[in-house]
């Protein structure tokens, strides 16, 4: 998976190049609304959770978490949730300053 100069991710296929290029400031807009949930958030939220807060679609969301997931803006709480499906996932937090110093050292 390649992701352009603003940091979203597309497929090696000319189509998903294309849809990652197009509308960068919805897509910005709406990571960038991800975050700042979970900033003002007092407790780790799922992606699917984040969907219903921002009133967006889980498929539309689930990408932007993973953008900021590797931009070391959030991280995995280590805690888990139920989804709708009853299956087990990630309950995500906002990194501090301090927590993104020690991910990018642990990544060294």
């Amino acid at each position: 998976m390649g992701y352009n100069a603003q940091g979203i991710g597309y497929q090696n296929i000319d189509t998903s190049f294309d849809a990652a290029q197009d509308g960068i400031k919805k897509k910005l807009t709406l990571r960038q609304q991800v975050l700042n949930l979970l900033l003002q958030s007092s407790v780790p939220l799922s992606s699917y959770a984040i969907a219903d807060k921002l009133n967006k679609p889980f498929i539309s969301v689930q990408p932007r978490v993973t953008e900021l997931a590797n931009g070391l803006l959030i991280k995995d709480s280590g805690k888990r949730g139920k989804t709708k499906y009853n299956k087990s996932c990630i309950l995500w937090e906002a990194c501090s300053n301090e927590q993104k110093e020690k991910i990018c050292r642990q990544s060294e």
